[in-house]
């Protein structure tokens, strides 16, 4: 399957199981094996999503600088999810997801994923990222927590803790408002950010090492995350707290674990 781009748009069905970096070194994503997407799931991504688009203002080629960096390193990576992946059960699974690609204007420094590839970017968070490197550290980050169902786990905790134990359909049909936003809480949008806390130690762990080793199969420096992280941190150190901190929480132990992964990296 080719990748399909629509300028403003990335529209590219591709999926990831194992990630190949050198001989015998790879990533694996074995949740993609175990269990497909919950069509409710890729549903709601999309309502979401294409509500946001109504009511924020996305640019259009040519309306802003950044849109084609956003649009050129959001492709790299998704180029190197689509040719790596392996396992015929996560190609057909992931054939669903319809990535979608679209810069915001925003005064917020964030950015997300949703199921099925829905990206939003805001253009303030381009103004902290400065460089290709570093915008790449930070959706590979975002895209490695999807295709690591990270946001699927936090989402099934909630439906337990606050929603009765309800599916997510039955859910959405007694308390459609509720639901809506605690899935946004669960899949990491900065925007909805209450009850549910931001990803676990170990899914940032995980999120971060995916992240790193597709920066690197897309010709990225795995080591701009790094520098990203801690221009985040200075931020919120000097009273400015960036909204992605509140969904990515960041500590010198993941900043150590983060330097780690860079170090072992192979050809490093």
């Amino acid at each position: 399957m080719n990748p399909i781009i629509r300028m403003p748009l990335l529209l590219i069905g591709s999926c990831l199981a194992g990630l190949t970096l050198t001989g015998t070194d790879t990533v694996s994503t074995t949740n993609y094996r175990q269990k497909g997407t919950d069509p409710t799931i890729l549903s709601v991504s999309e309502s979401i999503y294409r509500e946001f688009k109504t009511t924020h203002t996305a640019w259009e080629a040519g309306q802003h600088a950044e849109v084609e960096t956003v649009n050129r390193v959001s492709a790299d990576l998704i180029r190197v999810i689509h040719q790596r992946y392996s396992d015929p059960k996560a190609m057909k699974e992931l054939e669903e997801f319809t990535w979608e690609v679209h810069l915001f204007q925003q005064k917020k420094v964030d950015a997300w994923c949703l199921p099925g590839g829905k990206i939003a970017v805001y253009d303030a968070l381009v103004r902290v990222t400065q460089s290709d490197g570093s915008l790449a550290a930070v959706l590979a980050h975002e895209m490695a927590h999807v295709l690591l169902k990270h946001g699927d786990a936090r989402m099934k905790q909630i439906l337990k803790e606050f929603l009765g134990g309800k599916s997510l359909q039955a859910a959405l049909s007694a308390k459609p408002t509720e639901t809506r936003d605690f899935f946004r809480m669960a899949y990491g949008n900065g925007d909805y950010v209450g009850v549910i806390r931001g990803f676990s130690v170990a899914d940032e762990k995980a999120a971060d090492r995916l992240g790193a080793v597709l920066c690197s199969l897309a010709g990225y420096q795995p080591g701009e995350a790094i520098v990203f992280w801690e221009r985040m941190r200075y931020l919120k150190g000097s009273g400015r707290q960036p909204e992605l901190l509140s969904t990515h929480p960041v500590d010198e132990e993941r900043m150590a674990n983060l330097r780690r992964i860079i170090e072992e990296m192979p050809g490093k």
